[in-house]
Parts: structure tokens; C-alpha cells; sequence
């Protein structure tokens, strides 16, 4: 079960690749674009909260602590500033 949600996360990061580099290609009409978009986009949120439901709680924890925005800004921080030597 636990593969099987790994790759519903996986899974579901394409339609939204689908969405920003396929769908403005399509030679479709724009109601009809308008009807595929939010439906591809409710697809990916039902893959994506499935798959983590399946996957359990530590990997949902560590996948919040991974995407925190607080802690992505520290280690953007820790990148661009060099580190002072003391002498």
C-alpha cells in the first residue's frame, strides 16, 4: 500500500505539468479548456491526498516538514550567505 501512495504523489504532479505546458497547446476551444483545467486540477488533489493517506502520518509529517516555508527560507539563507571565518 505504501508503494501504491508513493506513486499517487508522484502521479500527481502531472496534471499540473499537464496543465502549464500541454493544455495552451491543444487545438481545443477555450470553453473546453476552461472545463479540462480545474478537472485535471481536481484529479491531481484526489491522487495527491490518497496517495498520502495511504502512504501514513510520519511520511505526511515529514513531507510538511520538507515544504515549510520557514525552513526552506532558512536553507536559502544558509546558501547565499558565506559563512564568516573567524581568525
Amino acid at each position: 500500500m505504501q508503494k501504491l501512495g508513493i506513486f499517487l504523489i508522484v502521479f500527481s504532479f502531472l496534471p499540473w505539468v499537464v496543465i502549464l505546458l500541454v493544455v495552451p497547446l491543444l487545438p481545443l476551444a477555450i470553453a473546453q479548456k476552461a472545463i479540462l483545467v480545474p478537472i485535471l486540477a481536481v484529479v491531481a488533489e484526489i491522487a495527491f491526498w490518497v496517495g498520502l493517506v495511504l502512504v501514513g502520518k510520519e511520511a505526511a509529517t515529514k513531507y510538511r516538514r520538507y515544504l515549510n516555508l520557514g525552513a526552506i527560507w532558512k536553507s536559502v539563507k544558509k546558501l547565499i550567505r558565506p559563512k564568516k571565518r573567524s581568525n
